[in-house]
């Protein structure tokens, strides 16, 4: 099945973000005419696990809204033996299928029937069991944390693998707020505002290959690296890494599409060029179709690194002057400030609210529920 991606002749359209997978494109700003299908699907082989198809529509690089999804669809996965299982419309073109696993010699497809009576079918693909991460390194290097994934197949048979990975992170304010003003009132805080913990998804795409090699090893395969004054470092940092293996069609689908999404900047860089995925219009043998529908299990890997175990690196924390004054409760009631305690029995020390509330470096105060595993 093939389903072209960022074809010439479409001038330069823009590529939506894949989920997780996937960077937008943005060359110069032009129109174009047409909105084609953008697919985002992995059937999850795991048992207790949901399988997630994200339907959505390309835009054009003006239109500043959020990209249309693609609701009220038929969306069906399809065995070679002609076993059909439907999924469940959820909201934003998300379809969902629970209490299904696939069956480990069998291959399968999706189907899409839109609500306008456009109908698309993918490739029948085998499904690929994903060796577990064998695990995750790291190393001091260039004033830096530099963050590697290891892996291996014993039976040489996965070769093509793909990473995602998010990032969870722990700090504090500079100054801890005991105090706030209420309805022209000094109280204690209600909220703890000065421990809050930051997080983000990885959405480039990272790919590799043993296909070169005798055994089939990833050995040090770099991930990510953190700068040593980041706040990400401030005093807990973790990673969790989920590991794919892929179809070399696949493989080559992710390649092609990374070397445009991610590397375009200068005429030395690949150029936009049409991608061939395994999906495709069956209603238009002509229209194009974005995404590449994938069966198989995933592998997942999580690390700690505490600010204990590197060296005194000083944390960038975005607050570069915090100036502490003191003031009675009327100076108070008159400024507005953040309150950090009580200096003596009439006044109290204040700074700037970005000195007290970590909220306002991205941070939320509710901690994660695998933080203290």
């Amino acid at each position: 099945m093939k389903n072209r991606c960022y074809p010439k002749r479409l001038g330069w359209l823009m590529l939506l973000a894949l989920g997780s997978c996937v960077d937008p494109y943005r060359p110069p700003e032009v129109t174009a005419p047409d909105s084609y299908l953008v697919v985002n699907g992995f059937f999850n082989s795991a048992p207790g696990t949901t399988t997630t198809i994200q339907l959505s529509r390309t835009q054009n690089l003006t239109d500043s809204k959020t990209p249309p999804a693609e609701t009220k669809a038929q969306v069906t996965i399809e065995s070679g033996s002609k076993v059909s299982y439907s999924l469940k419309e959820g909201s934003g073109g998300v379809y969902t299928l629970s209490g299904v696993v696939p069956q480990a010699n069998e291959t399968y497809r999706l189907r899409i029937r839109t609500a306008q009576g456009k109908e698309y079918v993918s490739d029948f693909v085998p499904v690929n069991v994903t060796p577990p991460v064998d695990s995750l390194s790291w190393r001091i290097e260039n004033e830096g944390v530099q963050i590697n994934v290891n892996t291996h197949d014993p039976t040489n048979n996965t070769r093509y693998y793909r990473w995602e990975f998010d990032e969870t992170w722990e700090y504090t304010s500079p100054y801890y707020s005991a105090y706030e003003l209420k309805n022209n009132r000094i109280v204690s805080r209600a909220e703890d505002v000065y421990r809050c913990w930051g997080s983000s998804v990885d959405k480039t795409i990272q790919l590799g290959s043993s296909a070169r090699l005798s055994q089939d090893v990833i050995s040090q395969r770099p991930l990510t690296f953190i700068t040593g004054t980041s706040l990400k470092l401030g005093l807990r940092y973790s990673i969790q890494v989920k590991q794919y293996a892929l179809t070399q069609d696949a493989y080559n689908y992710y390649d092609q599409l990374a070397r445009i999404t991610q590397n375009v900047g200068s005429i030395f860089d690949p150029q936009p060029s049409q991608i061939t995925g395994n999906i495709r219009s069956t209603t238009n043998t002509s229209e194009l179709v974005m995404g590449f529908f994938r069966v198989g299990t995933v592998q997942t890997r999580r690390i700690y690194i505490a600010k204990t175990q590197l060296p005194y690196w000083l944390t960038q924390t975005g607050v570069y002057t915090c100036l502490v004054d003191t003031l009675t409760p009327s100076k108070i009631i008159e400024r507005q400030p953040a309150i950090i305690n009580e200096f003596d029995a009439s006044t109290y020390l204040t700074t700037s609210f970005d000195c007290v509330d970590c909220r306002l470096r991205g941070g939320v105060i509710k901690k994660p529920d695998f933080w203290d595993q």
